[in-house]
C-alpha cells in the first residue's frame, strides 16, 4: 500500500483557574472546555486530531488548592510540565525517508486565563528548546528548572557552563544575554541527542485573555507588587517558531491582578500571523465561565474561525447545539440574576463598590426594582417590565412555553459580569489600555512607563460599536456601557474616536476567507463588505495623546475593527440579530456615527 500518510494535529486544551470540565463542578463551561468536545478526532481528509484537557490550577476538590491555586497560581508549574511532555510523547517529525515519508505533526495550543498562561509558556519552552527526546526526557525535571530559571544571573549550578552576566557588556537590557544563554543551552541539548537540531513549528497559539499572574498577585492597595518569578519564563515576544497567535481580550476586566499579557512580534515583518481583539465583557465573559453566556459565544465564535482558518476541523453538530443551547437560555433568561449587593460576600472596600455600582447608579442598582432595558427603544425586544432572575439557573433545558422568542437580548447586548472573587479583588482595579500596554520590569513587576508594546495587532471587535451604539447595558447591568477603556481612559487619560472610513485605510485590515457551510443548509448572516470598514483613531484632542513636546504618546494611533467575515461568527450573528427593524447590525451600521463620531 503506497501513499502520503497524513499527519496530526496535537490539540492542547488549558483551562481557566478552577475550571475542569472532568470534575465534581458542574458550573458553566469555559470556552476551552467547550471547544476541546466540538473537534473532530478523525477528519474527512484522513487526518486525525488528537485531544489533551488540561485542567486548570485550583479545580480540584481540595479547599487548599483552590484557595492557593485560585489566588496564587499555584500549580502552574505542573501544568506546563504536564502539556510539555504530552506533546513530546506524542508528536512525529517530518520524513523523507523512502517508504517512511510522513508531513510531520501539527501543534496547537488553546488556553484561557492562567490556562492561556501555560499554554504560551509551553509555546515559549517548545520555541526555545524544541521537543525533548527519550533520553532528554529523563533529565527533564532538571532541563525545565534551568529552563525557568534561565535568566537568574545569581543561579549558577546548570548542566551546562552559561554565559556570566557582565553590567558593562549588556548594560540594563538583558534580552541579548538571555538569548545567548538560550541558544548556548540548545546547543547543549542537541550535543547531548537531547533534543533535535530540527525544532518543530506551531501551528496555532490561541487564547482568551492571558493574565501572567504566577508567585504572588500584584496588590498595589497593599504595597505588593508581586515576585520577579511571574513572569520569568513566559516572553511577551512571540517566538519565531509560532506560525499564527490569536489572542481574545476583556475590555471591561478590573482586577489589578488580571491586568492583560499582549504579544508583540519582534519586528513588523515577522512571519507569524498575530490576532489581538478586544471584546466587551470581564475576563470570565471572554473565556466562559458564568451561567449567561451570550458574550463568551461570540469569543467562542470567533476562534473556533481562526482555528478553522488554520485547518482544524470541528463537528458542525456540536457547535450548533453549544450555540442553541445558549440562545435558549437569552430567551428564558433575558434579565439573568446579578448579586444583590456585595455586601452579602462580606466585603466592603470603597473602591470594589464604586467598580460594581458606579455613582450615582449606587443607590438606584441596591433599591431598583425594575432593571433596565437591554438596548435602546430602537431595538429592544424584551417586556416592557422586565423582572430579574433572584438566582442563577443551571439546568440544561429551559421552559420556552412562556417565553417570548424575541425577548432574548441581541447580538452583542448579553450581561457583562463583575468578578466574583473576593481574594482575587485585593490587588485593586484597573482600566485596561487598548493599544497602549506597556512593558514590565522583569525585576520589580511594575511598569516601564512610556515604554509600549510594539507590532501588536491590536483590533476591536465589531460587536463593541454594536454594544455601544446600541445602548447596551454596563457591568452587572447598571447603567448603560460606556467602554471605558476606549471612549474615556481615566488610567492614561487616551481616548478613541470611531470613524468609517475607505477600506484602504484600514491597515492591516485583511479579512479572513468566508468558509463554506460544513453541514449545508446553515443560514449566516450576510455582512456586506462595507460592513467592515470602521476604525478606532486616538483622540488628538485627549490629555493622554501628546507628551509637552508636542509628539504621540505611542505609535499606535489607529485600532482597526476586526472584520465579521468568518462562518460561525456570522451564523451566530444570525441566530440574534434580531428581526426587521430590531436588526442590531443594521442599527449600528446606521447610528454609530452619531453616537460615537
Amino acid at each position: 500500500m503506497t501513499g502520503q500518510k497524513k499527519g496530526k494535529r496535537i490539540i492542547a486544551c488549558c483551562d481557566g483557574t478552577w475550571m475542569s470540565s472532568i470534575g465534581d463542578n458542574s458550573g458553566p463551561q469555559s470556552n476551552v472546555t467547550r471547544l476541546s468536545r466540538a473537534f473532530k478526532r478523525s477528519c474527512d481528509d484522513g487526518s486525525t486530531q488528537v485531544i489533551l484537557y488540561d485542567s486548570g490550577v485550583g479545580s480540584s476538590a481540595s479547599i487548599i488548592d483552590q484557595v492557593m491555586g485560585g489566588a496564587f497560581g499555584m500549580g502552574l508549574e505542573q501544568n506546563i510540565r504536564e502539556v510539555y511532555n504530552f506533546i513530546c510523547n506524542n508528536f512525529v517529525p517530518e520524513s523523507n525517508k523512502p517508504g517512511e515519508e510522513y508531513p510531520g505533526d501539527d501543534i496547537i495550543l488553546i488556553g484561557f486565563s492562567r490556562g492561556a498562561f501555560t499554554a504560551r509558556s509551553v509555546a515559549d519552552l517548545i520555541g526555545t528548546f524544541g521537543l525533548l527526546t527519550n533520553d532528554g526526557l529523563d533529565h527533564f525535571s532538571a532541563i525545565f528548572n534551568d529552563y525557568e530559571n534561565i535568566s537568574d544571573h545569581k543561579r549558577t549550578n546548570y548542566l551546562v557552563e552559561l554565559p556570566a552576566y557582565d553590567r558593562t557588556k549588556h548594560g540594563d537590557n538583558r534580552a541579548d544575554w538571555v538569548k545567548l544563554r538560550k541558544t548556548t543551552y540548545l546547543n547543549f541539548l542537541i550535543e547531548k541527542g537531547y533534543t533535535s537540531s530540527k525544532q518543530p513549528p506551531i501551528k496555532a497559539l490561541a487564547v482568551f485573555d492571558t493574565v501572567g499572574t504566577l508567585g504572588i498577585p500584584p496588590a498595589p492597595l497593599l504595597g505588593i507588587h508581586g515576585s520577579a518569578k511571574q513572569y520569568k519564563f513566559s516572553d511577551t515576544i512571540l517566538s519565531p517558531r509560532v506560525q499564527h497567535a490569536f489572542q481574545a481580550l476583556a475590555l471591561d476586566e478590573p482586577r489589578f491582578a488580571f491586568r492583560p499579557a499582549l504579544w508583540e512580534k519582534p519586528s513588523p515583518d515577522s512571519p507569524t500571523i498575530l490576532k489581538q481583539v478586544w471584546f466587551p465583557g470581564s475576563h470570565a465573559n471572554i473565556g466562559g465561565g458564568w451561567y449567561d453566556q451570550q458574550m463568551a459565544d461570540i469569543t467562542l465564535a470567533w476562534m473556533v474561525d481562526q482555528l478553522a482558518g488554520v485547518g482544524v476541523k470541528f463537528r458542525s453538530e456540536v457547535l450548533v447545539g453549544i450555540f442553541q443551547k445558549e440562545g435558549e437560555f437569552a430567551v428564558a433568561h433575558p434579565f439573568p440574576h446579578v448579586p444583590a449587593s456585595l455586601w452579602g460576600h462580606g466585603w466592603g472596600l470603597l473602591w470594589y463598590v464604586k467598580q460594581r455600582w458606579p455613582v450615582p447608579g449606587l443607590l438606584g442598582g441596591l433599591f431598583r426594582k425594575t432593571p433596565e432595558k437591554w438596548a435602546v427603544d430602537a431595538v429592544y425586544a424584551g417586556p416592557e417590565k422586565p423582572v430579574r432572575d433572584k438566582k442563577d439557573c443551571a439546568d440544561a433545558v429551559h421552559d420556552l412555553s412562556k417565553a417570548d422568542a424575541a425577548a432574548g437580548r441581541s447580538w452583542g447586548l448579553g450581561q457583562i459580569r463583575f468578578p466574583d472573587s473576593v481574594m482575587q479583588c485585593m490587588s485593586g482595579s484597573w482600566v485596561r489600555t487598548p493599544g497602549e500596554t506597556v512593558r514590565v520590569n522583569p525585576e520589580t513587576n511594575k511598569d516601564i512607563p512610556k515604554k509600549w508594546l510594539l507590532n501588536t495587532s491590536e483590533r476591536i471587535h465589531s460587536c463593541v460599536r454594536v454594544r455601544l451604539a446600541c445602548g447596551g447595558l454596563g457591568v452587572d447591568d447598571h447603567e448603560v456601557w460606556r467602554c471605558d477603556a476606549l471612549t474615556g481612559n481615566p488610567t492614561n487619560g487616551v481616548r478613541w474616536k470611531l470613524r468609517q472610513v475607505e477600506a484602504m485605510e484600514l491597515p492591516g485590515h485583511e479579512c479572513l476567507e468566508s468558509q463554506e457551510s460544513v453541514s449545508g443548509d446553515l443560514s449566516v448572516y450576510n455582512v456586506k463588505s462595507e460592513d467592515w470598514q470602521w476604525s478606532w483613531w486616538l483622540d488628538e484632542d485627549c490629555k493622554g495623546a501628546k507628551k509637552e513636546d508636542g509628539t504621540w504618546v505611542s505609535g499606535v494611533r489607529v485600532l482597526p475593527e476586526e472584520p465579521l467575515s468568518g462562518y460561525w461568527e456570522r451564523y451566530l450573528l444570525g441566530l440574534h440579530s434580531g428581526k426587521g427593524e430590531k436588526d442590531v447590525w443594521k442599527y449600528a451600521r446606521d447610528h454609530a456615527i452619531e453616537v460615537l463620531g
